[in-house]
Order: structure tokens, then sequence, then C-alpha cells
């Protein structure tokens, strides 16, 4: 099951979104709070939206439940965000993927926390990625994954939780065989595709990988 998760962080390029959104063909799209602001710009209708509330214009409540959108309202002190809220549903739901859409941006706190939902969904064998309209962000951890994408694209490498071992980069222009890639080193910065397919791969560690678009 594929899932999109909508968050209130900032959305630059509405019509590119929306085009990503429709281009993946989700099961569900939820909305976390005032994430709703940003699917009723890009005229998408979300199966839920939840959260507190308080970041939903009031339009675009009444609008969505015109829509037979469904709410699911929580107390505003709580322990869980609303993203997280959303991962739980999510779960629920059996999903097997799960991407965040407008999750960048805006405060940095919220900003450094959604990235971190990665390795949270992670842990629950579900597939994450954070989309943009100009970058694509996965995790991998103890294991080799396979990205898509254009010769010539961006790709950074970045360690997370501590330093990674056993890191190899193939058919990007700066390659790397079981390397030790130190937490504190950007060694992994600003690398290129070679070919439409790379292959990263960590033994032992956490990697964040950004595909700038």
């Amino acid at each position: 099951m594929k899932i999109c998760i909508i968050l209130n962080g900032e959305i630059e390029n509405y019509e590119t979104t929306k085009s990503i959104i429709n281009n993946e063909n989700y099961d569900y799209i939820i909305c976390a709070d005032g994430g709703a602001n940003h699917s009723y710009k890009m005229d998408i209708i979300p199966n839920y939206i939840l959260g507190d509330l308080d970041s939903v214009h009031s339009g675009v409540v009444d609008y969505y439940k015109t829509n037979d959108v469904d709410f699911k309202q929580f107390p505003a002190k709580k322990n869980e965000t609303d993203a997280e809220l959303c991962i739980y549903l999510a779960t629920t739901l059996k999903a097997n993927q799960i991407d965040f859409i407008g999750g960048l941006g805006g405060r940095v706190d919220h900003m450094i926390a959604n990235i971190n939902l990665l390795y949270y969904v992670k842990e629950q064998n579900i597939t994450p990625r954070i989309l943009t309209d100009k970058e694509e962000i996965y995790i991998a951890i103890d294991e080799e994954i396979s990205l898509r994408g254009q010769v010539g694209d961006t790709i950074s490498v970045i360690p997370v939780k501590g330093d990674a071992y056993g890191v190899t980069l193939k058919n990007l222009e700066y390659p790397l065989e079981d390397y030790h890639m130190k937490y504190s080193v950007p060694i992994g910065i600003s690398n290129i595709m070679l070919e439409r397919e790379c292959k990263i791969k960590v033994d032992s560690g956490t990697l964040l990988i950004i595909r700038n678009i």
C-alpha cells in the first residue's frame, strides 16, 4: 500500500508538486493538519485530514467536509506530533511505502524532526521518502539501495547517527568501495550520476541520500 502524507512545511511549486503526487498513484493521501491547506491549493482531495486542526483554514475544512473527507481530530496537547499520528494511521492502512510532501522548509526544528521521521518509518519495515519539487530524500540502514534518475543528477550521501562503515558507491562520478565514512566529514556531498541508475551500499550504519532533481 503506497501512502502520501502531506505535512505543513513549505511547498514552493504547487504545479510541480501536484504532478508528482498524481504521477505516484497513491492508494491513500493523508494530510497532517495544515497540510490540508497545501492539498486545497493543489486541488487534491485527500482521504484523511488529522491533527488538532489549529492550522487548517476554516474554509478549507468546510470544503473538505462537503467532499466526504474523513476528519480525525485530536487534542492540541498530546505526546505525538501530527506527523506521527499520520504515520500510525498509515500503518493501520497496511502501508509498505510512505512518501512525505511538505516536509522541508519553515521552522528548522520541524524540518529536522521530519527528516528523522524517515528513520522512524524505516524501523517499522516501511519504505520512506521525502519528496519536493527539487529533491528526493531516502534513508539506507545496513543495506544496498538503487536510485533511478538522470545522468548529471546530484547525489549526496550523508552519514547520520554516527559513522557509516563499508560504504560503496557505484555509477557515480566519485565512487567509493568499502569506505569508512565519518559522521563529521562531508565527503559524500554533491556526487554526480553517470548513468540513469546508481547503487549505494552501507554494511553498517545509516545514510541519508539526497537526489537533487
